[in-house]
């Protein structure tokens, strides 16, 4: 029951219930009610009496016996937590393991522990003689700043604009964005490769992103295998000179959020499989498929770990 809950995590604090009526405007009687379960408080107080325990308004009102994911807005929980800014939360967990993995799939050298200390501290832990490259630093920092700004434009639709974006956020400040010819924030302007796979060349790249966009966009329902195509489309387009795959899972993320459906993040220890996946897709789209839904999988753990 509700009434419990907070009487619970009133306790919990060591607060009286005339601190907390104090705090919410109201009669400590009214906090009374609450407790017993005769009065229901108004929204307002749910939100200030969340805020007060130091927990999410879901935490606040779920109930315990019966945890339903399907009814759990995960971009709701993740931006009230970025907002709260406490640690040991669903967000607080999400930027370090998305940053780590995202990056060391990229052969980034930091490991998840000094991912943790940069998020936590903003700052680095060297240990013993370990030397760590600037950019590995401030491709870790920028992920945050990434995945915030993700967070931010989550439920609008995808465009171009937002794409370039989120590789200016991830790039801006490495010495990559030092070349004049690199272009952070801008389509390629020389020929790469994903891996051994031929993508599109310079002078084709706008015009196949403008495709890739008119396609989806024009879809009329989008679940996880949309969202799988569509990184699969983009990854061959590979538009940017480099920082592809951080965009892409980046963007899989988002729409994920967007569409309502439970998001994911692809683990290093992972990536041989997310990899054949992407190279095998033309011509067997399951093993993509189900490198994502694994780790699908991996992050409702966390959600139940951190919500249920």
């Amino acid at each position: 029951m509700l009434g419990e809950k907070i009487k619970l995590y009133r306790e919990k604090k060591n607060m009286t219930q005339n601190e907390i009526a104090e705090i919410l405007g109201v009669k400590a009687t009214t906090v009374s009610k609450y407790e017993a379960g005769t009065l229901e408080p108004n929204i307002e107080s749910i939100k200030k009496l969340s805020e007060i325990f130091g927990i999410t308004i879901d935490e606040l009102l779920k109930d315990e016996g019966d945890f339903d994911i399907s009814k759990i807005n995960i971009l709701e929980i993740l931006r009230e937590q970025k907002n709260m800014k406490l640690k040991g939360n669903l967000y607080h967990n999400t930027q370090i393991i998305f940053a780590y993995n995202t990056n060391h799939i990229e052969g980034n050298k930091l490991t998840e522990d000094q991912t943790r200390y940069i998020f936590e501290t903003n700052s680095i832990l060297f240990e013993g003689e370990t030397v760590a490259s600037v950019d590995d630093i401030l491709e870790t920092a920028n992920h945050f700043k990434l995945v915030d700004y993700m967070l931010d434009i989550a439920d609008k639709d995808l465009t171009e604009d937002i794409i370039k974006e989120f590789h200016k956020i991830l790039k801006e400040g490495t010495m990559d964005s030092r070349k004049e010819w690199f272009m952070v924030g801008e389509y390629k302007k020389i020929v790469n490769e994903a891996g051994n796979i031929k993508t599109s060349t310079p002078s084709q790249t706008p015009k196949d992103m403008v495709k890739l966009m008119e396609w989806y966009n024009s879809l009329k329902q989008i679940t996880i295998k949309e969202i799988i195509e569509f990184h699969f489309r983009f990854e061959r387009i590979h538009p940017f000179q480099d920082g592809n795959g951080r965009v892409g899972r980046i963007i899989m993320f988002k729409e994920c959020l967007k569409n309502n459906i439970i998001p994911f993040i692809i683990l290093d220890k992972d990536k041989l499989f997310y990899y054949r996946g992407l190279k095998e897709y033309k011509n067997e789209k399951g093993y993509l498929i189900d490198t994502c839904l694994n780790a699908q999988d991996q992050y409702i753990k966390m959600i139940e770990y951190y919500l249920k």
